[in-house]
């Protein structure tokens, strides 16, 4: 069995703490994902800490309000059984530059996407009736 190395660890123990601060806060976990989860920057919900929150949140509820802990157990089992040996080789500091770098990418793609496919839609949707603040809260 493969000794879990220490960056890995506190990953796994930072993870955990915010899942279980997810599910103790708030209906649903609604005030923390508010707070912490990425949020597209023409939502009132954005604050730019997001940037950072959001590579240690995960789903904590599913459609009928049952707490969802399949999401959180594969994420960390992933990060445990692929972050250690990658940790093991290139040391704590690169696998720590890895796996920011990696969420940091991830905030990139996914603003570029809600950037090309929602803003373009933004004047036809406002022409159809939608208010602009409904519209941000959508995104």
């Amino acid at each position: 069995m493969m000794r879990i190395s220490d960056t890995v660890k506190h990953l796994l123990i930072i993870n955990v703490i915010v899942w279980i601060g997810a599910i103790s806060i708030g209906t649903n976990g609604d005030v923390f994902n508010n707070l912490f989860a990425m949020h597209f920057p023409k939502n009132p919900a954005f604050e730019y800490w997001q940037i950072i929150t959001h590579m240690f949140m995960h789903a904590t509820y599913n459609g009928g309000g049952s707490i969802v802990i399949s999401h959180i157990l594969f994420n960390m089992f992933a990060l445990w059984m692929f972050g250690t040996p990658v940790e093991q080789y290139l040391g704590g500091k690169k696998f720590l530059f890895i796996y920011i770098s990696a969420g940091l990418g991830a905030v990139a793609l996914q603003l570029g996407y809600y950037y090309f496919s929602y803003l373009p839609s933004y004047g036809n949707l406002i022409s159809s009736g939608i208010t602009a603040d409904e519209i941000s809260q959508m995104l």
